[in-house]
């Protein structure tokens, strides 16, 4: 992981050149049962123009139960006849657990006094010694914005193999300053795996996070993320991140 920030931190002057925030961070894991941390360093890039359009895309390297991957992902959204769309995309060249690709799209819709709804949907080719899996995930979001805070529900429907799992996930935000935030969320569904042959592992998962950003003057933020969640009877993990944000 050393080599993967290293990396990183020598591409983040060339994202800087064009980009209208550029992130550099770094995250940890623990787990149950003497199991090997996860761990994963990232790069983020995004431009944005009129309201409502940006365009973004990321680079991480990622180390789990031992194994490392690589991925690096691209999305963009523009205004759209009063509504908001987004696609999104991602490739892995190891894809070791990671999706070897991803493909995906987002709709959202303001409906006034501070109201959002959102409605995405995407698919994950997941490619390894268990055979080839695609993984659909659909879900709706409803958000509320006024004065300092934000509101927002996701209700998430996921199908493996022929199986489905749903899950849900509530957050609540406030933002202070120029460009501060300190938020909670908290998820609770079931979680499906692929066992190769028909198979399915279906596990009860419960994770919650607090997370922020906060702005030191002069573009410059550093945001953070701790977190745990408990996956049913296989292991619980908790850790956190910590980023450098830099706004031009």
């Amino acid at each position: 992981m050393t080599r993967a920030v290293a990396a990183l931190a020598l591409a983040l002057p060339l994202a800087a050149r064009a980009a209208t925030t550029v992130e550099l961070s770094q995250g940890a894991e623990a787990l149950s049962g003497d199991r090997p941390a996860w761990r994963v360093s990232a790069l983020d890039a995004v431009w944005t123009g009129e309201p409502g359009a940006a365009v973004g895309g990321s680079v991480r390297e990622l180390s789990r139960f031992g194994l490392e991957d690589v991925d690096g992902a691209i999305w963009a959204q523009a205004p759209l006849g009063g509504f908001v769309l987004g696609v999104e995309g991602s490739a892995s060249p190891t894809w070791r657990f990671v999706p070897r690709w991803s493909l995906g799209a987002r709709l959202e819709r303001g409906l006034g006094d501070g109201w959002v709804a959102s409605l995405a949907s995407s698919a994950r080719r997941y490619e390894g010694d268990v055979g080839r899996t695609t993984v659909t995930i659909s879900s709706l979001g409803l958000e509320r914005y006024w004065d300092r805070w934000r509101a927002a529900a996701y209700a998430t429907a996921a199908g493996v193999e022929g199986a489905w799992g749903g899950s849900g996930r509530a957050v609540l935000d406030l933002y202070y300053g120029a460009s501060g935030r300190v938020g909670v969320s908290v998820a609770a569904g079931r979680e499906l795996e692929s066992l190769g042959g028909g198979q399915v592992l279906r596990t009860d998962v419960l994770a919650v996070a607090l997370a922020g950003a906060h702005p030191f003057g002069a573009g410059w933020a550093m945001t953070w993320e701790v977190s745990a969640q408990r996956q049913g009877d296989l292991y619980s993990r908790a850790g956190g991140r910590l980023g450098l944000r830099r706004r031009f």
